[in-house]
């Protein structure tokens, strides 16, 4: 057998029966020796042409090439990998058939691992066998050369709203020419998808439409019933090919955007730099410095609002309570200071400086984890969780704005008990209605006051 490597993602394999499409798996012969190949075999790859039709493409066997095991199947003429082709309207448009039908047939992927699928010359694409591209990255989730280094893949969805994400991930990058989770890998890049650290599209890409950046940011950070459908998906694809989604704006609101972003940004990478250093350091020093950075924070709010333009620039009033809410959930007190005016919503500030302060201390004793999001618990119907580990954040949130123009907003909050300390309440969970008051401040809208009631 002549074996010849075609490029990263695919073999050449000449054979006594003619020509075979090999691909390697990066799985070394020993380790590759204690999996289940019978199974795995009877995964078949996916072959979609351009009109949706579907076949299949077997394994007919594997084989090992330098080091490694190499499936083989039938040969395809001319298949391109996907990263050749450029990230855009067209690409994503060729994509969507294929998610279709590999919903349609059921097939277990969870979304798109790129060195798993081959444009073909006629339109189509050729999708490795899904078995087999799920175990190569559950053995190595985090090696560079690995299907683990495309960057297209939830770490906890499954089904259509996984495939929902990575179109999302494609369309971000066709939009602003970057990974909208900064390139980053591993657990890492996983942590920051589940804080939804994410600037605003329309400041990335200024006169995006509002429509289509919503129905973005929901793919890449909504909860599992705000996920966009692949219907849904249909339309926007239908819109930007007719009308496009992008608007002209002025030089002036370009700019303005784009500082927007580079504020939001910086925010989110201060917080998950503090996060990951505290993940990394003694519990004594947890202590010291939480508790420091704390005081630091409540002291020099007034004074870096005073000189800083707040996120909130440019942001109506119910845009504020949707960026405020959001704040609570992903604990990112700095974002909340910018949606409230002086001496309003101190409370929730200290109760998220509370349990953000307790839960890295605890991490650094007891070597527990993040809380989860409860969001993401109640998708995942409430898993038991370790003791000491409480779900937190905002659910069932509905925000209403009210004749006189203040907002309504109605939501459970899920803290861990008293808050944060040891003892306290035993529910997990309190409803609550809170009547917002706004008032225009000099550079942004400003929440005034907070109207709360709270339900057991």
């Amino acid at each position: 057998m002549t074996i010849n490597r075609i490029d990263e993602g695919a073999l050449e394999c000449e054979t006594s029966d003619g020509l075979r499409l090999g691909f390697p798996t990066g799985i070394n012969t020993r380790r590759f020796s204690s999996a289940d190949t019978v199974s795995i075999r009877n995964s078949e790859g996916i072959i979609i042409d351009a009109s949706g039709t579907t076949t299949s493409w077997p394994i007919e066997k594997f084989i090992e090439y330098e080091g490694d095991m190499v499936a083989v199947g039938p040969w395809l003429e001319n298949s391109r990998p996907f990263d050749d082709v450029p990230v855009d309207l067209k690409m994503i448009s060729r994509l969507l058939p294929a998610v279709r039908a590999i919903r349609a047939a059921g097939y277990p992927l969870k979304g798109l691992y790129s060195r798993a699928i081959r444009w073909l010359p006629d339109g189509g694409v050729l999708i490795y066998p899904p078995k087999l591209a799920a175990w190569v990255l559950e053995l190595n989730p985090d090696n560079e050369t690995s299907l683990a280094r495309e960057q297209w893949v939830h770490p906890d969805l499954q089904g259509e709203a996984a495939w929902s994400f990575t179109l999302g991930v494609l369309a971000w990058r066709s939009l602003t020419d970057v990974d909208p989770f900064a390139d980053e890998t591993g657990e890492a890049r996983r942590e920051r998808i589940r804080r939804g650290a994410l600037p605003p599209l329309d400041s990335l890409t200024p006169g995006v439409d509002e429509a289509a950046a919503a129905l973005i940011r929901k793919a890449l950070i909504g909860t599992e019933d705000e996920i966009p459908t692949l219907e849904d998906w249909e339309g926007l694809i239908d819109l930007w090919r007719r009308q496009g989604i992008v608007s002209d704006l002025t030089d002036v609101e370009i700019s303005e955007r784009k500082a927007r972003a580079a504020r939001r940004a910086g925010t989110i990478e201060r917080e998950l730099s503090t996060r990951r250093w505290f993940r990394k350091s003694g519990w004594k020093l947890f202590t010291a410095i939480a508790v420091t950075g704390t005081v630091l924070a409540l002291v020099s709010a007034p004074i870096r609002k005073a000189l800083e333009t707040p996120v909130t620039a440019g942001m109506t009033p119910m845009q504020v309570a949707e960026t405020y809410y959001g704040a609570i959930d992903a604990m990112d007190s700095a974002t909340m200071n910018d949606c409230l005016a002086k001496k309003t919503g101190k409370d929730d500030i200290r109760l998220i400086d509370t349990v953000y302060v307790t839960t890295k201390v605890r991490q650094g004793y007891e070597g527990l984890g993040d809380p989860p999001r409860a969001s993401d618990w109640i998708r995942d119907e409430k898993p038991e969780l370790p003791a000491g580990v409480w779900p937190w954040g905002i659910t069932d949130l509905e925000l209403k704005e009210l004749a006189d123009g203040r907002i309504e907003a109605r939501y459970q909050i899920w803290t861990p008990p008293g808050g944060g300390s040891e003892g306290g309440i035993t529910a997990w969970s309190v409803s609550r209605t809170d009547t917002l008051s706004f008032t225009k401040a000099k550079k942004s809208w400003e929440i005034s006051a907070i109207s709360r009631i709270t339900e057991d």
